[in-house]
């Protein structure tokens, strides 16, 4: 029986039938797209080497920014706010201390000063401090000087010395600081100005210098006394009838000059003349000075044989002026009229060189 037409009647026919037809297409599944804000600024590469090299690739100037806006926000706090603070911080704990003050050439509006202090510190930082103008004033009160400070290279102990003539600021405050030195046995003083400081591989720091600076004063001059006194026979040119020494004791850091210095003399409230100290400088420690006096002797022997047989007067002396060149000198004037000395004055030993003694007299 013939075979049916077109079907395959063995293996071979039925595997050329198989090749001949058709074949179908081969599907390969799509790699499915993630999403997110990673996948979308950072796709990855097919076989690119990562999503790493891809955003240094494409965004690297973005990579840049961000590292410019980290190291700023790093070291912008650190430069402009930490350093300062530092710097103000270590000024603030160093200490000042005036080891040497001579005012000198006194005139009626200014003096020249030689101010010599020592400003110490236990920062390791060391900057140069610009020179600058700082003011000195009491407590809470406006400043009576300026000082011109030189440049100084800051150091553990680091000496400052100012050497210039001063105007008075303020004749009021001055004053008012000349009777806190007369009168006090300490006082403080306000030291205060505005400078910068340079510390190599910074820009320079604007600081506040303020100072507060102790100071020993003449204490009232305590310890004064009048020794060596002579009575004159015969009247010196101004009219001195009488000369000796005065001893004042300093214990201040202060050499001042005040000038002819008169001062007046009194016992029991009833004037017996006047002192003059020519040219008066005092200095720290004891100081020696000549005094040339004019006094009412016979005031002072009718209190002798009245009151004070022995010949030991209750004087009192308070200052009277102070002259310079022709000049009163205001600020020493008020200082040594606000203070009041009393000591015990033994005129006997003078009395007796002019033959005089106390039985003669009235004494015992």
């Amino acid at each position: 029986m013939d075979d049916k037409p077109g079907r395959p009647s063995t293996q071979e026919e039925v595997k050329g039938h198989r090749a001949g037809a058709a074949e179908e297409p081969e599907y390969v599944a799509a790699t499915p797209r993630r999403g997110g804000v990673m996948n979308t600024l950072y796709p990855p590469k097919p076989g690119g080497g990562g999503r790493f090299k891809n955003h240094c690739r494409k965004f690297w100037w973005c990579d840049l920014l961000v590292i410019a806006v980290i190291v700023l926000v790093i070291t912008l706090p650190v430069v402009y706010v930490a350093i300062p603070n530092k710097a103000q911080h270590d000024l603030n704990k160093s200490t000042l201390e005036v080891t040497s003050q001579d005012v000198s050439n006194p005139a009626p509006n200014s003096v020249h000063l030689k101010l010599v202090s020592v400003a110490k510190s236990s920062s390791s930082f060391h900057p140069t401090i610009e020179g600058f103008n700082a003011s000195l004033s009491l407590k809470d009160l406006p400043p009576f000087v300026y000082l011109n400070i030189p440049e100084t290279k800051a150091e553990a102990s680091t000496d400052i010395t100012v050497d210039q003539d001063v105007p008075i600021a303020d004749m009021e405050q001055f004053i008012n600081y000349n009777k806190v030195v007369m009168g006090s046995e300490s006082f403080d003083i306000y030291f205060d100005g505005k400078t910068k400081i340079h510390q190599s591989g910074l820009h320079a720091i604007d600081v506040n210098y303020n100072k507060v600076v102790t100071m020993k004063g003449l204490n009232k001059l305590q310890g004064l006394n009048i020794t060596g006194i002579k009575i004159l026979d015969k009247n010196l040119a101004d009219g001195s009838n009488m000369i000796g020494n005065v001893s004042v004791p300093n214990p201040s850091v202060m050499t001042l000059s005040l000038g002819n210095v008169t001062m007046n003399l009194a016992v029991d409230g009833k004037s017996i003349g006047y002192s003059l100290i020519p040219d008066m400088v005092l200095k720290p420690g004891d100081n020696i000075l000549p005094m040339q006096s004019t006094v009412n002797q016979g005031t002072v022997i009718t209190l002798i044989t009245s009151k004070y047989n022995n010949a030991i007067l209750p004087l009192s002396i308070v200052g009277n002026s102070s002259v310079k060149d022709g000049q009163h000198l205001e600020y020493y004037e008020a200082a040594i009229k606000s203070n009041t000395i009393n000591l015990d004055l033994n005129v006997g030993p003078a009395l007796a060189e002019l033959g005089l003694n106390l039985t003669s007299l009235g004494g015992a």
